[in-house]
């Protein structure tokens, strides 16, 4: 009754809170105390006194001395008055309670030397006597010692509750009494109390070996050692370190006892004391006992699976607390415990080899820190190196003994343990580990079914190589691509050196990986001189392998500005002549360029150089990230520039030579020639670029004269083809991309000329020759916004000329031409009044030609929503939203938003239906990315909208009924009420169009509306003629609910709240979500289901069934071989000769067990039955027929025949036994399979005496799905005529037949029955 649910946060009369939260109760303590705070209440009253917390404590003491003085003395009075004593005292002022702390205390220990026997008293007395306590003099231990010392002795009492409440009334005293004088002796209080009943246990024997110790676990001191310590799970995080230190080896000893209880109490306490992050923590006793904890546990015979996984827990964060204390004292100890935890590996139970794994993990990666390392690697480089081994070299060695047979089972929890120690040595790991990057490599010439565990084996491997570095890496396992027999290399390193190398050195790869590429290129042509394909075929792939390597070595290389040179000519020969290898090494110019870019602080916007950037960062693992990080420290400013300017020094060789290459390259390969020339271009000088730019734009001339001419006139609808036949109107277009692939390199001069040159070019009769106009003027605007501010007048009368010869293929690039002029008009603050064709009218500020501006373009933008194109369509979408944006922030009331918005709404105005409809599908967008903004709109544009409903244009309605879809996404159920009758109304103006796919649309529409505004709400609007449709929706909801409750349990429960919890979030817009044609048909069928059949459903039904079936066939007509080779997570090595012959040969025998029971369909949809070539069904068969004779000596089941006959196994324990096809059957049935009248002389089937005749059926009946048992019992009834009955078989009962799956129409039978 300490508190029984009452808030603390009592008012100012805390007689009338009690009264109040207590009248209602019937319990006889509550009744107590609201007597006692009405009689104290009366008192205050007459005393005219008010009811002050103060008042009242000092009321209640002084009728806690009557009741105490009173002989006899009544229990209830005297547990309700200290029980109103605790609810009070907690608000008196602190300096009340210290001038009367001594008299207080006095009464309160009386009471608990009297009543110690009662919870309900001893409770609210120990709570009274905490808060005197900690509001007393803590200057003076005296008067605090006899209250503290009883309250102690409580936390070891034989009832739970009091003992829980002792326990935690000391821990907030321990937590008053610091930084003050009574802190230590309380301290020590602790620590005599605790050793006084190990004493009393163990008595003379504390501290010696576990041999001389002896505890009867059942003593009732036993009991209070327990209950001892946990109190200390809250006193030890919160007593002083020197108690903590007399404390810390009585534990270690004690765990030494094997008593299991008694260990896992005490692991819990060092838990807490090691979590706690305001503990005072001896590190010396502290690591000692961690010490001993680790060799106890190892050591130990039997491991307990329930302690050892807590051990090693306590282990982990103790030494991370360690850590952070005393770093030297954590080194000391940290290689013994390391041994020991590693020694937990070899456990049976896997529960303690994941935690002694998981620790060694967190151990490295928390207190192998770079002063350590130093450490290890200091006393290496020292002449000699003698002395004892470092900290960190015995953690080495341990890590390497990871590896040995003994600990085999454990493979794959140690080997990511050894992958964190590679990543925490980093760079000295190539002296600290080499013999384990050789056990390593060892390990991978073990066959697969010794070593299961290749994919963590590989990852170890790969933090190696991101550790030290594939140079030194190879310098301990070498490649060894030099022998004659390439199947004894190391070539299963090279997909690990591709993904983990970073902070390489290009010299590196020309000293020794390209040498090695051509040696293996000259044996290449040697081995064909010899007529060894396969062996040639093989060396190719070793040298394309090697040269992957390239775009890894190009990933943060430390030595850019000295060794570029060297690869320099390499590469450009390369490119030249490999052909397989133009996009590897363009690949990693691009990633060397964008990377000292990047470093160099250079700003990137460019959709390449962000995809690129998100490509290098998305398949980082841990270990590559850690090796990122050093190698970024390098990657300053400075070091960045002179990367770029010797890798621009080469500009004048790499340049021309990427042109002849884009030349001569069909258009589908030049994407990346493009970006590349880009990259190089934008770090080169200037006048270089200029020069080049010149020679194209001179070409680009020649072939604009060219294609000029009458004859060489084109078809208009020309597009990117990669035609062998070139032609001037081709020629001119490449010349034009490689011009545009110099832009970020021009100056304003070469800009001009580049700009002049294209907007002829956007009026050009040729679609293709408008979209790489289109292109240039968007990368100007892009890359060269002072270009457009100077140019901006000019640009825009370009594109406003250019408007009505857009040619459709080149719309979607002219939308990004005028994001940037948008964007650029909504910005400045003042506007040119003539802007070439488009003169601005005279009106009374800028803001409305600025405006007037923007809606001239904006139509053009709103009328490209509803382009055929999808790139095209999502393109408008984006540059409405990112013009809103823009418009958002100009001003903090949002006008000019408004005024955007406004722009689009007067598009419904249009004359078209095609501008009616963009324009409503652009207003939807708009909600959807600014409902904040806009949701006040909404009421005003509903009811406009819902009135186009009435139109009978397709176009518009699929448009209105997006968006209401998404007024329906974006408001709220109370802001959707008062429109509710009329988005019904309107709506079901379009429930009966099925030709249009409306009606799928609609309903799909109402059940989202049911979903936001409940059942009750719509069907209050819904007209009664259409009320079949939401009896319709809450059926299949009910059903739904009952399918999902009859299927789920716990964690599908929780799966699902995840679910529920993700989904309310915003989602990404999704235009064909909104405004697809592509509806789910089910949901039209369901509507449809609600009336009778009628012959289009029924033909829609079997049209969906043969497309479904099609669908299938033609999915499984496209599976490869590769869905059906077991290879693992790896990649298969087609090198690997054996390799690849397993998988192929297991290629037949996957597809015959996946195609054993699936039905084959011809092209028309029609069941195929093959009788003749299933040699499956001929094997069963033979088999049936052999143990039918077998079996025909043993008993008759069914009819005097055997088990064989009728199709029927069994067991010699009459177990459920399988079929040929591995399916149950339950005891004592059997099926009927077509084997048993197959004529083995002649086709078709044969009639057997006391058998049913062969193709006999059960004839289908709806009424088997009917819900009525009665209508299923008759159909039922049909069994009749089919089987006949078991009473006429020999030997009493029989047992219910069972029709088998494997019946088949065999050729010639006969049908029999109706």
């Amino acid at each position: 009754m300490e508190h029984d649910g009452m808030d603390d946060s009592m008012g100012d009369d805390p007689c009338g809170e009690i009264l109040r939260h207590f009248r209602r109760s019937q319990a006889p303590e509550h009744r107590h105390l609201c007597a006692i705070a009405m009689a104290i209440s009366e008192i205050l009253k007459e005393q005219s006194l008010p009811a002050s917390p103060t008042a009242c404590f000092a009321a209640a003491m002084s009728s806690l001395e009557r009741q105490i003085n009173t002989t006899p003395r009544d229990l209830a009075v005297t547990t309700a008055i200290v029980t109103f004593l605790s609810r009070v005292i907690d608000r008196v002022p602190p300096p009340v309670l210290r001038s009367k702390s001594e008299k207080t205390l006095q009464l309160l220990l009386q009471v608990l030397n009297a009543d110690s026997s009662v919870a309900g008293t001893v409770k609210p007395t120990l709570n009274c006597v905490r808060t005197v306590v900690t509001a007393s003099d803590l200057s003076s231990w005296l008067p605090l010692a006899k209250p503290f010392s009883i309250a102690l002795k409580y936390c070891v009492d034989q009832k739970p509750k009091v003992r829980k409440c002792a326990q935690k009334c000391v821990s907030q005293m321990l937590m008053g009494f610091q930084r003050h004088p009574v802190f230590t002796a309380a301290s020590d209080a602790v620590v005599s109390l605790f050793e006084s009943m190990l004493k009393a246990v163990i008595g003379p024997a504390l501290g010696q070996t576990q041999e001389k110790v002896k505890v009867a676990p059942g003593t009732a001191g036993a009991v209070e050692v327990l209950h001892m310590l946990g109190a200390l799970q809250l006193m030890l995080p919160v007593i002083s370190g020197k108690a903590v230190g007399r404390i810390l080896p009585v534990l270690a000893d004690l765990i030494q006892l094997r008593q299991k209880l008694l260990t896992r109490r005490i692991l819990d306490t060092m838990q807490e004391l090691a979590v706690s992050p305001t503990s005072e923590i001896p590190v010396n006793e502290f690591a000692n006992a961690l010490g001993t904890l680790a060799s106890y546990f190892s050591t130990s015979g039997k491991k307990d699976v329930d302690e050892v996984p807590v051990a090693t827990r306590l282990i982990q964060s103790g030494f991370e607390r360690l850590h952070t204390l005393e770093p030297s004292v954590s080194a000391s100890k940290l290689p013994s415990v390391f041994a020991s935890i590693a020694g937990l590996l070899a456990a049976e139970r896997e529960e303690i080899v994941y935690g002694a794994a998981d620790c060694l993990r967190n151990l490295v990666l928390s207190c192998v820190d770079e002063s350590l390392v130093q450490q290890g690697v200091s006393r290496l480089q020292q002449p000699g190196a003698h002395g004892p081994p470092s900290p960190v070299e015995k953690i080495c060695v341990t890590a390497e003994s990871l590896l040995g047979y003994q600990y085999s089972t454990a493979w794959d929890m140690a080997l990511p343990a050894v992958s964190a120690l590679f990543d925490a040595l980093g760079p000295a790991s190539y002296q600290l580990m080499r013999g384990t990057v050789k056990t390593l490599g060892e390990l991978q010439r073990l066959p697969d079914e010794d070593m299961t565990c290749r994919k963590q084996l590989h990852k170890a491997l790969g933090a190696a190589v991101a550790a030290m570095g594939p140079e030194q890496f190879l310098n301990i396992l070498p490649l060894d691509m030099d022998n004659a027999d390439l199947a004894s290399s190391r070539i299963w390193l090279l997909p690990i050196l591709k993904q983990y190398t970073i902070g390489a050195r290009l010299g590196f790869f020309a000293d020794h990986l390209l040498p090695l590429a051509s040696r293996l290129r000259a044996r290449e042509q040697k081995l064909i001189g010899e007529g060894k394909p396969v062996a040639a075929k093989n060396c190719e792939a070793c040298v394309e392998s090697l040269w992957a390597l390239l775009p890894s070595v190009c990933n943060y290389p430390v030595d850019t500005a000295t060794a570029f040179g060297r690869i320099a000519k390499t590469l450009g020969d390369a490119l030249n002549k490999e052909t397989g290898l133009r996009g590897l090494i363009c690949s990693a110019l691009r990633t060397l360029i964008l990377q000292n870019r990047m470093a160099r602080g250079d700003q990137l916007e460019g959709k390449d150089e962000l995809k690129t950037v998100e490509e290098l960062s998305s398949l980082d693992s841990s270990s590559v990230l850690d090796a990122k990080a050093r190698v970024k420290e390098f990657y300053t400013p400075d070091a960045a520039s002179a990367s770029l300017s010797a890798i621009a020094g080469y500009s004048r060789n790499f340049l021309p030579l990427l042109f002849n290459v884009f030349l001569a390259q069909p258009s589908e390969k030049r994407g990346d020639l493009q970006a590349t020339i880009a990259s190089i271009a934008s770090i080169s000088d200037p006048q270089t670029v200029k020069n080049f730019f010149i020679a194209i734009m001179k070409k680009l001339l020649q072939a604009t004269k060219e294609a000029g001419k009458p004859k060489d006139k084109q078809d208009s609808m020309q597009v990117d083809s990669g035609n062998a036949e070139e032609t001037p109107t081709s020629r001119r277009c490449v010349f034009m991309d490689l011009a545009l692939s110099l832009v970020r390199g021009l100056d304003e001069e070469a800009l001009s000329m580049l700009y002049e040159s294209a907007v002829p070019a956007l009026q050009d009769k040729e679609g293709l020759v408008q979209k790489k106009a289109y292109k240039i003027l968007a990368s100007i605007c892009k890359e060269k916004p002072d270009f457009l501010s100077r140019k901006s007048e000019d640009i825009l009368g370009a594109l406003l000329r250019s408007v009505d010869v857009c040619h459709a293929s080149a719309r979607r690039h002219r939308l990004d031409s005028l994001r940037y002029i948008i964007i650029h008009y909504t910005k400045v603050a003042t506007l040119p009044l003539n802007s070439g064709f488009y003169v601005l009218q005279a009106g009374p500020s800028y803001e409305q030609k600025k405006d007037q501006i923007i809606a001239t373009l904006i139509s053009e933008i709103i009328l490209a929503t509803k382009e055929a194109n999808k790139k095209t369509r999502n393109g408008a979408y984006d540059l409405l939203i990112a013009i809103g944006h823009a418009m958002e922030g100009l001003d903090d009331d949002k006008s000019s938003f408004m005024r955007f918005h406004n722009m689009i709404l007067g598009c419904l105005a249009g004359t078209t239906p095609h501008m009616i409809s963009a324009a409503v599908a652009s207003l939807a967008r708009l909600i959807y990315e600014f409902s904040s903004d806009l949701c006040h709109t909404i009421p005003q544009l509903l009811p406009s909208a819902l009135l186009l409903l009435k139109s009978r244009n397709r176009e518009i309605i699929k448009s209105v009924l997006g968006l209401v879809k998404v007024v329906i996404a974006r408001l709220s159920a109370a802001d959707l009420e008062p429109h509710l009758s009329s988005m019904v109304q309107g709506l079901m103006l379009w429930s009966d169009d099925s030709k249009n796919r409306f009606k799928a649309k609609v309903r799909e529409i109402i059940e989202r509306l049911v979903r936001r505004c409940g059942m009750t709400s719509v069907e209050k609007v819904m007209p009664p003629e259409h009320m079949k449709l939401l009896t319709s929706i809450r059926k299949k909801k009910e059903q739904a609910e009952r399918k999902k409750q009859g299927t789920m349990d716990e964690n599908d429960d929780a799966k699902s709240t995840k679910s529920r919890a993700t989904t309310a979030r915003r989602s990404a817009w999704d235009h064909t979500d909104i405004f697809s044609d592509d509806d789910d048909d089910g949901s039209e069928e369901d509507y449809q289901s609600t009336g009778a059949p009628t012959m289009a459903k029924t033909g829609s039904m079997a049209k969906t069934t043969n497309t479904s079936r099609s669908k299938k066939l033609r999915k499984s007509s496209k599976r490869l071989p590769e869905d059906f080779m077991d290879t693992g997570d790896e990649p298969l090595d087609l090198l690997d000769v054996k390799r690849t012959r397993e998988a192929l040969s297991s290629v037949s025998r996957k597809r015959k067990e996946d195609d054993e029971d699936e039905p084959q369909f011809a092209s028309d949809g029609r069941l195929i039955i093959d009788e003749n070539g299933d040699k499956k069904r001929k094997r069963s068969r033979d088999d049936s027929d052999d143990e039918a004779d077998t079996k025909s000596r043993g008993g008759k089941s069914f009819g005097g025949k055997s088990d064989a006959s009728m199709g029927k196994t069994s067991t010699k324990h009459g177990r459920p036994v399988k079929d040929s096809h591995g399916r149950k059957k339950a005891k004592g049935s059997w099926s009927y399979a077509g084997d048993d009248y197959v004529n083995r002389k002649a086709k078709g089937d044969i009639k057997k005496e006391g058998k049913h005749d062969p193709y006999a059926y059960w004839p289908l009946d709806p009424k088997m799905l009917n819900r009525r048992q009665a209508k299923r019992r008759t159909a039922r009834e049909g069994m009749a005529s089919v089987f006949k009955a078991g009473s006429k078989t020999k030997g009493g009962k029989a047992s219910k037949p069972s029709i088998s799956r494997k019946n088949k129409a065999h050729k010639g039978a006969k049908p029999k029955g109706k």
